[in-house]
């Protein structure tokens, strides 16, 4: 009996998150090493108010840049990696869910309010992708919410984070504190775009879809309904076994009878 060989595929799960993660890590290594930070104060920060140290300018094209190129930027790189590694645990499960094209919509959405608030409201530039960890968190969450639970390890890992956050904050001040609201915000507004691009609104959608008449259904539709009733029906999977059975590789010996 020939023996079955192991192998292992090698699997682009989660486009979105990991292409993040790339450009994340590029940027950064490029202004540190090539620019020696010098970007931080040009692109890679978040707009802030007129009395802040990069006010929005609205006939300034840079500022526009900045409302989305700060996510991509961090203050150092332990914060750089710590902020990826939640990315790269919390965003393949979320893209699987939802999509690549809706969590790309949700980064952002995310990136984009936050990067809003804080030229609005905050005198301290922004850096770095905390609001989009938040938004995974809330995402992660949201599963145990629709069956009306709080799950526990949710609890834990957004307090872990936070107080990571709070740490971590260069400005002590309320700026930063304010900061970190901001990135809350924007994780969460980027998050409840989710209710409208969930699976269960999906298959309700599609259970509407189905339990139309066949009479109102156009001629395509009519033809989809049709495959997709043969494809369930017994006698298809019945003759489907029939055919698991005759290729069989196994060898009968004898048989007895009783």
């Amino acid at each position: 009996m020939a023996k079955k060989k192991f192998k292992l595929n090698f699997v682009f799960d989660a486009p979105v998150t990991i292409s993040f993660c790339v450009i994340s890590v590029i940027l950064f290594a490029v202004n540190q090493l090539a620019f020696k930070g010098s970007l931080d104060g040009k692109i890679l920060s978040s707009p802030t108010t007129i009395a802040g140290s990069v006010p929005f300018v609205v006939s300034n094209p840079a500022s526009y840049f900045r409302l989305f190129l700060y996510a991509f930027s961090a203050q150092n790189w332990l914060l750089l990696f710590t902020n990826l590694m939640f990315l790269l645990m919390l965003g393949p499960s979320q893209e699987e869910r939802y999509g690549s094209v809706v969590i790309g919509i949700m980064i952002g959405v995310s990136i984009l309010f936050s990067g809003v608030l804080n030229a609005c409201f905050c005198e301290t530039s922004l850096k770095g992708c905390n609001c989009v960890v938040f938004m995974m968190i809330f995402l992660n969450s949201f599963m145990s919410f629709s069956k009306k639970k709080i799950p526990a390890s949710f609890v834990i890992i957004f307090i872990f984070y936070i107080i990571q956050e709070i740490l971590q904050v260069s400005d002590k001040r309320l700026s930063g504190i304010v900061g970190l609201i901001i990135c809350i915000t924007g994780g969460l507004c980027g998050s409840l775009f989710a209710f409208l691009t969930s699976p269960k609104a999906r298959a309700e959608k599609k259970s509407e879809k189905t339990s139309r008449p066949i009479s109102s259904m156009t001629a395509e539709e009519k033809t989809a309904f049709l495959e997709e009733l043969d494809s369930q029906s017994p006698r298809n999977n019945s003759k489907k076994s029939k055919k698991s059975d005759s290729d069989d590789d196994t060898t009968v010996i004898g048989t007895i009878k009783f």
